[in-house]
């Protein structure tokens, strides 16, 4: 900013406090300084010179925690639908009882799952868990009016 812009703004600021003594006495270095800055910042647009050019793209960043990396679709019986799976394989599904124990899986932050409504009824849910099942790093169970069942169901891994 041109400095001589700013020392009659300065000026101007001074006199209106000589002005008033009364005043200058309880204004404070704060005021007079924001006193200033409006000022300047009124003044400021019509110095606004031309706008520089843009500055070259950065790095891409690594992807974040949340980001989907393995889904499945899996039939009531265990089995995984290839065509509407990636990451999970037959492999990693096993059925115990009415457990759908995931196995052999990269670290879990979270999980999404959803019952198969094309394979069960509308009374169904389904529910992921961590559980300290040994050799299980996820757990899914269906439950039909709150009794534990077997059912189809999509799964979302993150």
């Amino acid at each position: 900013m041109n400095s001589q812009i700013v020392k009659s703004i300065l000026l101007g600021t001074a006199l209106a406090l000589a002005s008033s003594p009364a005043a200058a006495a309880v204004l404070s270095k704060k005021v007079v300084r924001k006193i200033a800055n409006q000022e300047i910042t009124k003044r400021a647009p019509s110095l606004r010179g031309p706008t520089g050019p843009v500055g070259p793209v950065g790095p891409v960043g690594p992807a974040g925690p949340a980001a989907v990396q393995i889904y499945a679709r899996i039939l009531d019986d265990g089995t995984v639908v290839p065509s509407r799976s990636v990451g999970i394989t037959q492999g990693n599904v096993i059925l115990n009882g009415t457990d759908y124990c995931l196995t052999g899986l990269p670290p879990i932050n979270g999980a999404q799952v959803t019952v198969d409504y094309f394979e069960t009824s509308n009374n169904e849910t389904a529910a992921f868990g961590q559980q300290s099942v040994p050799g299980c790093e996820g757990l899914v169970k269906i439950f039909n009016a709150g009794i534990e069942t077997t059912g189809g169901f999509f799964i979302i891994l993150y």
